[in-house]
């Protein structure tokens, strides 16, 4: 498919691509591009707060499958980023948590990504960035209609 330049589709793809680049840039400075899934890392410390978590229930926060969750889960504690230990309640079922190193490196990426951000928005007003707000809103909501999964992490706004 050829695009024009700036045909809508190819300047929203440009935009995903672009920025997904520079969160991955940060993600490479800090040696989590092995972890397959540093997304992990952010959803127990900031979705579940920094409380333990199941693999199932990261899972169902990140909107990938338990297997995906379980590797990148292995590559992370090998890394020294996470610990898994047995739960107390129920002994079938492991807790994940941050270690000190996984809790740096999520507050060192969590400030570079605001960064990004704020780039990105660079000379929006408040208005403009409402509006936007506005349309992608409406677009995710389209791509629901389509049987589109949306992302636990939405669903609570």
């Amino acid at each position: 498919m050829v695009c024009k330049q700036n045909d809508l589709r190819w300047l929203f793809h440009s935009l995903d691509r672009m920025h997904h680049n520079c969160i991955k840039a940060e993600f490479e400075k800090r040696g989590l591009c092995k972890a397959s899934h540093p997304h992990i890392l952010f959803a127990i410390r900031y979705e579940m707060k920094g409380a333990g978590v199941s693999q199932r229930e990261l899972a169902d926060v990140i909107g990938i499958s338990p297997t995906t969750v379980a590797i990148s889960i292995k590559r992370m504690e090998k890394a020294g980023l996470i610990c898994k230990k047995p739960d107390k309640n129920d002994k079938r079922r492991n807790i994940i948590a941050l270690t000190k190193k996984g809790k740096k490196i999520t507050e060192e990426c969590s400030a570079a990504f605001n960064e990004i951000n704020r780039d990105v928005f660079k000379g929006f007003t408040k208005a403009e960035q409402e509006q936007l707000k506005k349309f992608y809103l409406r677009m995710i909501k389209n791509l629901e209609l389509r049987g589109a999964k949306l992302p636990v992490y939405l669903k609570r706004s």
